[in-house]
């Protein structure tokens, strides 16, 4: 996954940074409806992480593909700590 980026207090642009973080991937829709027949034009999946540098980051690579986050991540905290972090990505094909 892609962090940071943006622009400094010079307005001098602040270079992306590549991350590799271990995650746990659950798909949403996709696979599911081309097993059924139907066109699958793209593939939502559950990314779930642990590392809290995860949040705010709007693009995510696994496999090979692109995805793209579907809105903020979520933060799951327990006992006032972060349990996990989790987004919904989608890859499109078409």
């Amino acid at each position: 996954m892609k962090i940071g980026g943006g622009r400094d207090e010079n307005d001098d642009p602040i270079p992306h940074q590549t991350l590799t973080m271990r995650a746990e991937v659950l798909p949403v829709s996709g696979e599911e409806q081309a097993q059924r027949g139907r066109m699958a034009t793209s593939v939502e999946c559950r990314f779930l992480v642990t590392d809290p540098r995860a949040e705010g980051t709007l693009t995510l690579v696994w496999r090979g593909e692109t995805y793209t986050c579907q809105g903020k991540w979520q933060v799951y905290r327990i006992g006032g700590r972060t349990h996990h972090l989790e987004v919904i990505a989608r890859f499109g094909t078409g």
